[in-house]
């Protein structure tokens, strides 16, 4: 994540136009959205020179349109935008976007945030790359992830100890926006006292974790075999017992995406040790899906993917009750 770094160091003027910056893991374009927000756009003008825009009808009409309104009262009109489709694939319109790109507005900064892959193919993507820079920022990995765990609990006040570090990199791998949320967890039950011990994380993580996991599953097999009934009553019994919609959906996009990875590969042949190596994994989780994957085929999952997927961008823009979005990703409409 360096370059995210490079670029909240700079000062206004150094900004380029224009960056493009794809990710996988939604944790962390969120995180570099509020900074970046936070650095470089005054709180006084953020009400008329500030725009946040994601996928929404006729987007290449309305971010053109953004983009070409003058700033007021200000050298610079920022523009933040969110999307999942565009950059990725070939859309409608998306000609405006290039019309855009090549006569592009001195008083505006675009920052782009792609949630997936940026296919570097695509026209849009390579004009874009003549005014500005196209990024793709990966979690982080093992020596990295270590030191973000640490540095999570520093925020909160906390010290933990190496051993505890392992057993949380190991249950959840590079899954950020997982990992914050155990932070918080833990560094909440343990308020009074600034040392994490192993003994903590495993009275605080793993009855949660074991439940949850099961009821993932649960509610992964239930959608897998077409049972709906039981699917959404695995559904309601999270919610019920707490558990937050957008943390559910974005557990399930993340197991589906790595017990596909992990279905192919072993049906190339390769074991469990190979698998994590491949993937940059820890073997926890990997065997987990190692298990699992028989229960589906590549198109089950590929498909329950591009449900999750949807009801991701319609919990985001605003189109579904976050609820309703992920039942109605698991009945398929």
């Amino acid at each position: 994540m360096g370059s995210l770094k490079t670029i909240l160091k700079k000062s206004l003027d150094q900004l380029k136009p224009l960056y493009i910056i794809s990710s996988e893991d939604r944790y962390i374009l969120s995180s570099f959205k509020d900074k970046f927000v936070e650095k470089f756009i005054d709180e006084s003008i953020r009400g008329f020179n500030y725009t946040y825009l994601e996928e929404v009808e006729d987007f290449p009409v309305v971010l053109k349109n953004q983009a070409n309104t003058p700033p007021m009262m200000a050298d610079k009109r920022f523009i933040i935008v969110r999307t999942t489709d565009y950059f990725t694939a070939k859309q409608k319109k998306e000609e405006l976007i290039i019309s855009l790109f090549n006569n592009f507005p001195e008083t505006t900064i675009i920052v782009i945030l792609v949630d997936g892959k940026v296919n570097n193919r695509l026209k849009l993507v390579n004009e874009a790359k003549k005014i500005g820079e196209v990024l793709k920022i990966t979690a982080p990995k093992y020596a990295e992830l270590d030191k973000w765990i640490v540095a999570e609990f520093r925020k909160k006040g906390k010290n933990i100890d190496r051993t505890s570090v392992k057993f949380l990199e190991q249950m959840f791998s590079n899954n950020l926006q997982r990992l914050k949320s155990e932070v918080e967890k833990i560094s909440l039950y343990k308020v009074e006292d600034n040392n994490i011990r192993l003994e903590d994380v495993l009275e605080i993580v793993s009855k949660d974790r074991l439940i949850e996991d099961n009821l993932i599953f649960s509610l992964t097999d239930a959608v897998m075999s077409r049972q709906i009934g039981e699917a959404i009553k695995v559904l309601k019994q999270m919610l019920n017992g707490g558990a937050i919609p957008l943390v559910i959906l974005g557990t399930m996009i993340w197991q589906m995406r790595l017990l596909l990875s992990v279905k192919v590969l072993k049906e190339q042949g390769n074991s469990i040790d190979n698998i994590a190596k491949i993937l940059k994994s820890h073997q926890y989780p990997v065997k987990k899906c190692y298990k699992y994957s028989s229960n589906f085929s590549e198109r089950d999952l590929e498909e329950m993917m591009e449900r999750f997927l949807e009801a991701n961008n319609n919990i985001v823009t605003g189109k579904y009750d976050s609820s309703l979005a992920l039942e109605l990703a698991i009945i398929g409409k």
